[in-house]
């Protein structure tokens, strides 16, 4: 990390001025002299210079318009600070990027103004932005949904993680732009492993039918397609200079490979068993094998001869290790040793025990006189290779999946529950971090060159970036379709490559150093979003046990609330809208001020999860399910409990009150609905007909009915009064999650895990349409403030909405790459928006306009993050200077491309009015 970025974020006023000062000389020896001779401003203030300059008339003086700001992390970060606070400021810096298209000497302002506006969170839905000149901008993970750009100068400028959904870019010059990751490799079968060459040029992928696919790391093209081997290739490894491939096969050979016509020049054919590993020694004359048949073979790479056998393990060998000087090998092996043999007599010169499992991995310390070895008996040993002691060990209880050392020898990391990793100091083996997040089984884990970073695939088909020394999230990679099984980092750690189920290998730029992108939203899943009765709020909870206050016209949190201990799994508006209340797996129950988000009182009571609540139609009572088997009535003036209803026998997850407010019904994974009395506590009906789990409980909005979900497949719906069944909704081939009736009472809505939700007659219990599309389970689903639209969400990572007379799908939402847990409307708005929580803790307000038309136009409000590049539907057409690799990325990502007529220039020949911009070379 520079120097700069460590005093990211700045604490105190005067130190960011002492920095902005600093800075100013390091960017520009005369700017300084700009500042303390200015005659507006104190000398000693460079801080009120750069904002004062911005006011009236654009000032030609300023340093916003004579000095690339772009690139100073903490001085954008500061002026992106004073955005938040000083509206005037903003309009000051929309003001340069409009000066810019009508005079292109606006345009280094206009990057700088563009670049601190991103910062501070300001997103650029719907904006003209035609003929903006703002080469050199940073726009990353910057929000431009539905944007005009048609024609603007965008060269240089950092696209990493930008949405530009349905954007016009038509005509835009874009040369030399930067989205982050390249276009992805698609293949025809799961790919195993993969192995980048020492000098990065080359990749080199093992299929699971058997062949390797080598590819050129600087155009991405398949170079060759190596196939011979007739079993499962295990290990890959590419000579020192880079113009040999070594592999290693189940079929009991190995191949060399000439990597400069693709041909397999021997087949080494000696071992009786899997050959497991392979590895070159340092001059890259020799390679090393060895095998399940218990031994190791020295094999010339110019002939292919075997010159040496070497024995002594009883166990099959997994893991071998060439010296830094090649004077030394190591081997572990499921005899639970590890020996040293030396390659000038071949001789075992120590074997080496302490080990209760089998040994997977050796790793030789850059001196050479030390060994770390890594067990699966979850333990790792340091080795002195002069005497043969073991120096230090690490323990690790319990069973763990990954275990690796850092390149700086100074930490261990190994994947924990599953989900998570932990960080321990090797010497003092105190716990550093713990790195969570992930919402599936970790597949891999691996170190940065460097060791300040980790990678990490998962089932949940992402891949995360770490860093070491804080244990933050850096970067979440999205894209996959399915698991991620494997992850590398490039051999400088500039790119990282990643392979899925979903056959693809996908590579991401992440540079020399990761933006640390701050999101204003949750950092795990959403389970529940709610709007205000007056549409002017949105409350959002969470698995991070925090509870989010959202201004709706804004998308500003007005307010983190904090206090639950625990998952933040309900909420609730009161009627009058003035405070709500949520549940929690804490156990408890918070009430909370809308306007300031004060917790008025925490309700207690409960000795188990929370689930569900629900306020009384008076807003003056407030009932709660949980899993300790009861529902709980509290008196919200006093925050007292009135009544605790028993009678349920397993966990209740689900509460809502009658019309009139005087009963209550509640739902149990006892199978059954019970009516209460609210006044008495009394239980005046069990409805008791169905024969699984008891999923949801919903009142008509005229009070005379209750329906159920269940996981028996069915919705019932009673008659409060007698407590008879009056029809039962079946069609559902799975778990029926939840249940909901339109605001006129006339039709319901069902959501199950068959991949379908139906809408259903409420009078006949007739099914009206069977809603179609999904291709994993519905989660959620509400009915429009008008009950004329119906919008649902599910895990396959979409939104849709529907047409309740037709059936249809009127709009379609499928780039939020993330599952979306809870969806409500804004009731009392204008436009007619609706607002979506995700599994990744992201906010989302869109607004669906009709024309007319069929489809709806949807259109991205506001979103609380923003961390994966979104292209579809955005127009890329008659660009110029987008090279080939970024033509292929945007046209796998949805973007309308053309292809160009001839290949267009190198991104690092910059022109000569770029060099007079100075505007930086990035990579593509």
């Amino acid at each position: 990390m520079s120097s700069r970025s460590a005093l990211s974020p700045l604490q105190a006023p005067h130190l960011a001025r002492i920095y902005l000062e600093n800075a100013c000389k390091a960017t520009d020896p005369n700017l300084i002299l700009v500042l303390r001779h200015d005659t507006k401003v104190s000398s000693k203030d460079p801080e009120e210079y750069l904002l004062a300059s911005v006011g009236g008339e654009p000032n030609n003086e300023s340093p916003l318009t004579s000095t690339n700001l772009v690139d100073e992390p903490s001085i954008v970060q500061l002026l992106g600070e004073r955005v938040k606070q000083d509206p005037s400021f903003k309009q000051q810096l929309l003001d340069y990027i409009e000066y810019s298209k009508k005079d292109k000497k606006w345009r280094i302002a206009a990057a700088n103004a563009i670049t601190i506006l991103i910062r501070a969170g300001t997103q650029f839905n719907g904006a003209d932005l035609r003929g903006i000149r703002i080469p050199g901008a940073d726009l990353s993970y910057g929000i431009f949904d539905s944007a005009q750009l048609q024609g603007a100068d965008l060269r240089q400028v950092n696209f990493r993680g930008v949405w530009l959904r349905q954007a016009n870019l038509n005509k835009a010059h874009m040369l030399g732009v930067q989205f982050g990751e390249l276009s992805y490799l698609k293949h025809n079968s799961p790919v195993e492993t993969m192995v980048y060459s020492p000098d990065g040029k080359s990749l080199a992928t093992a299929l699971s039918t058997c062949g390797i696919l080598l590819y050129s790391t600087l155009t991405w093209e398949r170079l060759w397609t190596l196939e011979g081997h007739t079993g499962h290739v295990e290990s890959i490894a590419f000579s020192p200079g880079g113009n040999q491939l070594a592999t290693a096969s189940w079929d009991r050979t190995l191949r060399l490979w000439d990597l400069s016509t693709g041909e397999c020049t021997h087949i080494l054919i000696g071992h009786s068993d899997w050959v497991r590993a392979v590895v070159y020694s340092p001059r890259g004359d020799q390679i090393i094998s060895c095998s399940d048949d218990r031994t190791l073979k020295i094999w010339d790479t110019t002939t292919g001869e075997c010159h040496h056998t070497l024995t002594g393990h009883v166990g099959y060998i997994i893991a071998v290790a060439y010296s830094p000087k090649g004077n030394q090998v190591a081997s572990g092996s499921g005899d639970l040793s590890v020996r040293l043999w030396n390659t000038s007599t071949f001789e075992c010169s120590h074997i080496l025990l302490g080990h209760t499992d089998r040994v997977k991995r050796v790793l030789y310390y850059p001196q050479g006189d030390r060994m770390v070895s890594i067990g699966d008996d979850n333990s790792v040993r340091l080795w002195d290779l002069t005497t043969g002691d073991c120096i230090h060990y690490l323990e690790i209880p319990g069973w763990r999946t990954y275990i690796e050392h850092s390149p700086k020898r100074d930490q261990v990391a190994y994947v924990s529950r599953d989900t998570s990793v932990q960080l321990l100091d090797f010497e003092t083996k105190n716990p550093l971090h713990t790195l969570i997040g992930h919402r599936d089984i970790i597949t891999a884990m691996v170190y940065s060159p460097r060791g300040d970073l980790i990678a990490t695939s998962s089932n949940d088909k992402t891949v995360r970036l770490w860093d070491v020394e804080t244990g933050k999230c850096l970067r979440i990679l999205t894209g996959h379709s399915k698991e991620v099984t494997c992850v590398v980092f490039s051999p400088n750690g500039d790119r990282v490559v990643s392979i899925s189920n979903d056959l693809t290998v996908r590579v991401w730029d992440i540079g020399p150093e990761i933006p640390r992108h701050a999101s204003s939203g949750h950092n795990r899943r959403i389970w529940r979003i709610k709007t205000s009765p007056n549409g002017r709020h949105v409350v959002s909870c969470s698995e991070d046990t925090t509870v989010r206050i959202w201004n709706v016209e804004t998308g500003e949190c007005s307010f983190t609330l904090k206090g639950h201990t625990n998952t933040v799994y309900s909420i609730v508006f009161s009627p009058q809208g003035n405070h709500f209340a949520t549940g929690s797996w804490d156990h408890t129950v918070r009430l909370w001020s809308t306007e300031t988000g004060v917790c008025i009182r925490t309700l207690i009571g409960h000795t188990d999860e929370v689930n569900l609540i629900a306020y009384s139609p008076q807003g003056d009572q407030l009932a709660s399910s949980s899993n300790d088997g009861t529902v709980r009535l509290w008196n919200v003036p006093s925050g007292e409990c009135r009544l605790k209803l028993e009678g349920h026998t397993a966990l209740v997850n689900g509460v809502v009150f009658s019309l009139d407010g005087n009963h209550l019904a509640s739902c149990s994974w006892d199978n059954t609905v019970r009516i209460w009395n609210v006044q008495t506590g009394a239980c005046t009906q069990t409805l008791a007909e169905h024969s699984d789990i008891v999923r949801r409980v919903v009142y008509s909005p005229q009070g005379e009915y209750v329906a159920s979900a269940s996981d028996d497949h069915t919705v019932r719906v009673w008659d409060v009064a007698t407590g008879n069944c009056q029809y039962t909704l079946t069609g559902h081939s799975d778990m029926v999650y939840s249940t909901r009736y339109s605001p006129d009472g006339n039709l319901m809505v069902t959501i199950s895990a068959d991949r379908t939700a139906r809408l259903w007659d409420a009078k006949t219990g007739e099914c009206r349409h069977v809603l179609s599309g999904f291709n994993d389970e519905v989660n959620c689903a509400a009915f429009s403030p008008q009950g004329d639209l119906l919008a649902s969400a599910g895990s396959d990572r979409t939104l849709r909405v529907w047409d309740v007379k037709s059936g249809k799908c009127r709009a379609l939402i499928q780039d939020l790459l993330v599952n979306v847990w809870d969806i409500d409307w804004i009731h009392g708005s204008d436009a007619c928006l609706l607002v979506s929580g995700c599994q990744d803790g992201s906010v989302w307000m869109w607004e669906l306009i009709d024309d007319g038309k069929d489809q709806l136009q949807v259109r991205l409000h506001w979103s609380s993050m923003n961390n994966v590049l979104v292209v579809t539907d955005a127009n890329v057409q008659h660009v110029k200077g987008l090279g080939h690799f970024n033509q292929e990325l945007l046209k796998q990502r949805g973007a309308v491309v053309e292809q160009p007529e001839q290949q267009v220039e190198q991104i690092s020949d910059q022109t000569k009015e770029e060099q007079s911009l100075g505007i930086r070379g990035r990579s593509v």
